[in-house]
């Protein structure tokens, strides 16, 4: 497939993809690792497409940022947008400890295994993520009346750690981090928007962190092509844009456990036709 069509269709699975509890990097490594590209390079393009989603994100949940922003005048009071900023610099700053480490492992390793090995392991990651989505599931039934509730700075640092996790492809960042707000006893309205709202400062860092740790992601966008990439970022970036608000309220109605096992499946199945 020409690059430029593989970096729109990766483009347009990233706007959609995102807000869903499905893992947006891994639809787009997969995409590119079909299109003849190397595991490393795919995943590498997985983050990168981020940067399109996060003009979305930033301009949908721009009052919540702006009221984020408001708590630096009093960033330890009790005020909910001052909870609000601590919660967002505490998590992040998990997300930071326990991804960036992440993301280094995946891509030596995603360079030196070979493709059948490489699908494998998404695809056992994807089942995880089915299982998690299941749990989310059930969790979210019984929530439905739980009164909302900001994260303290233990829940925080938890929740940003579990983002972290969605480093490994495969793993979904609103599963690892939904389902354990709804654990933690947050209704789910709130679980979601407290999942999305970090989601922001996410995308911007998943983007950054190829570019900057190792340079991977500049050796990526050599090998894809500079015309492709901003191609896939202008897709991506036009497509959260049209999707965000209706994929946000489908998000808590979607059996996405069914579709991510799905998915997982198939992709075990194609790893046993890849030649070794």
């Amino acid at each position: 497939m020409p690059p430029m069509i593989l970096a729109a269709l990766a483009g347009l699975v990233q706007g959609i993809v995102e807000w869903l509890p499905v893992s947006s990097k891994t639809m787009i490594t997969l995409i590119f690792a079909a299109g003849g590209f190397s595991f490393g390079t795919a995943y590498v393009m997985g983050l990168l497409a981020n940067f399109g989603s996060f003009f979305a994100a930033l301009w949908f949940f721009r009052r919540d940022i702006a009221a984020a922003i408001a708590g630096l005048r009093h960033p330890f009071a009790d005020a909910e947008d001052a909870r609000t900023l601590r919660y967002l610099f505490l998590a992040t700053l998990a997300t930071g400890v326990i991804g960036v480490p992440i993301y280094a492992v995946v891509k030596t390793a995603f360079t030196a295994a070979t493709g059948a090995v490489a699908m494998v392991a998404i695809g056992v990651l994807l089942l995880l993520t089915s299982a998690l989505n299941l749990w989310r599931e059930r969790l979210a039934r019984q929530r439905d009346q739980q009164p909302a509730q900001l994260p303290g700075t233990g829940v925080s640092l938890l929740i940003g750690a579990c983002q972290g996790l969605a480093a490994l492809p495969g793993i979904s960042r609103s599963a690892v981090t939904v389902t354990p707000l709804l654990l933690l006893g947050s209704s789910v309205a709130q679980a979601l928007r407290l999942s999305f709202l970090l989601d922001v400062i996410g995308l911007l860092g998943a983007g950054i962190v190829p570019l900057v740790v190792g340079h991977t992601g500049l050796q990526a966008v050599a090998n894809v092509g500079g015309g492709p990439v901003v191609l896939m970022l202008a897709v991506s970036a036009v497509a959260s844009f049209v999707t965000i608000s209706a994929f946000l309220r489908l998000a808590s109605r979607l059996r996405s456990s069914v579709l991510t096992l799905a998915i997982g499946l198939i992709t075990i199945g194609a790893a046993l036709l890849v030649p070794r």
